[in-house]
């Protein structure tokens, strides 16, 4: 099994310092704006660490291929996350890092979920909420072979340790208290 990552979100820019501070590989900034959107990618490449965004959620973006090619060219963002598997896909033609955002909130989208992971060119999916992520992750591999991340009310130390256990690539979490847990 390879590296398990513990990808901190940042909810609150306050927590930034904390985060960077830790041995991560990887930042999700989930409350960002194109006004700070620059500065807070900067801070995080200076400290080593790749940056995530949700594209939709991207505070003034107009995630459209104007706004995407802004995040690559202008921006820096390393990573982007997209429900859509057009987005996801514009993006990766960008020369982004793509994560497929698969919610498994009902059976239909369980269904719907699978035709995503075989449109999508994606590098990562995650999959949420974490509950049925664990419980559907073997399924959807078996369509999909790249890494899972596992994402959405992971709050404790042991859905950390099942993510693992199962064979997720790793978990994103708002939780600061979660974020230095030990997984070696």
């Amino acid at each position: 099994m390879g590296e398990f990552h513990i990808i901190p979100s940042i909810r609150k820019i306050k927590y930034l310092p904390y985060a960077l501070s830790l041995n991560h590989k990887y930042i999700y900034l989930s409350d960002i704006h194109l006004g700070n959107l620059q500065g807070f990618v900067k801070l995080c490449h200076d400290a080593k660490k790749r940056v995530i965004v949700n594209m939709d959620l991207v505070g003034g973006l107009e995630p459209n291929t104007i706004g995407i090619k802004l995040l690559k060219q202008l921006y820096k963002v390393d990573i982007v996350i997209g429900r859509g598997s057009s987005k996801v896909n514009m993006a990766k033609a960008t020369g982004l890092d793509t994560i497929q955002r698969i919610v498994l909130e009902d059976s239909i989208a369980l269904e719907t979920s699978e035709k995503y992971i075989n449109d999508t060119k994606s590098d990562f999916i995650e999959l949420r909420p974490g509950i049925y992520g664990l419980k559907y992750l073997h399924e959807l591999k078996k369509i999909r072979n790249v890494p899972f991340i596992l994402s959405g009310f992971i709050n404790s130390e042991q859905a950390i340790f099942e993510a693992k256990n199962v064979g997720f690539f790793g978990i994103t979490t708002s939780e600061q208290s979660l974020w230095n847990v030990k997984t070696k």
